[in-house]
């Protein structure tokens, strides 16, 4: 994974600030000394990936390098209450080794950091995400609408719209494991610039997790892929 790494030192001093200030924040010990280790262009075995006690994921930003990225934080979003802190609407910070962050919730892609040619700066919504009520619900609507901001530029709240489709049921290996998976697409419009593309979530047939996903970073940028490797346990935060 290939980013420009501006100000390493200055990054972490900064991601330390912004999550530990917080008293509902979740911070993963040794963060700052033993999460940052991005492995490009390798596989990590699936037995150290187990032993290790960090969440973990796999990911490549089109072409790119492959990296191996640990968890840094998780936490709930700023704009709600801590008393109302749950899984399904927990942010996961990931921290790569060349200082690049990623923020997902339920596998879904809502800001990223120090990325090389622009970065996903927000991704609302009034309505709750298909993916993290589960697509693999007959229940779940498959019609979603958004709103995105990026940069660079002034791209702010431009709205999307999003229709998700199922494409096949497939089995894929994570980990030197078989999972049944069930494929989606996300159409996704952006009436204002004309601009469209398509999202794809592998998410397990069993509990809709998302365990793969290609995702479009923002309208005009790069798609990043994404690999679930070892899941974060959930918590209530006290």
């Amino acid at each position: 994974m290939c980013f420009i790494l501006k100000n390493k030192t200055l990054f972490i001093i900064a991601l330390v600030t912004l999550s530990g200030c917080s008293n509902t924040s979740t911070q993963i010990a040794g963060m700052v000394k033993e999460s940052i280790i991005g492995l490009p262009d390798k596989v990590v075995s699936a037995n150290i990936i187990e032993n290790n006690p960090y969440a973990s994921i796999y990911v490549k930003v089109n072409e790119l390098s492959q990296a191996y990225v640990l968890l840094a934080f998780a936490e709930p979003p700023q704009t709600i209450p801590a008393t109302t802190f749950s899984k399904q609407n927990t942010e996961l910070k990931w921290v790569s080794s060349d200082s690049a962050l990623l923020v997902s919730r339920n596998g879904r892609l809502l800001k990223t950091v120090n990325l090389f040619d622009g970065n996903l700066v927000a991704l609302n919504s009034e309505q709750t995400d298909p993916v993290a009520l589960g697509l693999h619900l007959s229940t779940t609507p498959m019609q979603w609408r958004s709103t995105i901001d990026w940069q660079p530029g002034y791209h702010v709240s431009y709205q999307q719209h999003s229709t998700f489709t199922f494409i096949a049921d497939e089995t894929i290996i994570i980990n030197d494991k078989p999972i049944i998976v069930k494929k989606f697409n996300e159409h996704v419009v952006v009436p204002s610039i004309k601009i469209e593309y398509t999202n794809q979530f592998w998410v397990d047939a069993s509990n809709g997790l998302v365990m793969k996903s290609h995702q479009k970073i923002a309208p005009n940028l790069s798609f990043i892929d994404i690999t679930l490797l070892k899941p974060y346990a959930f918590k209530d935060v006290k």
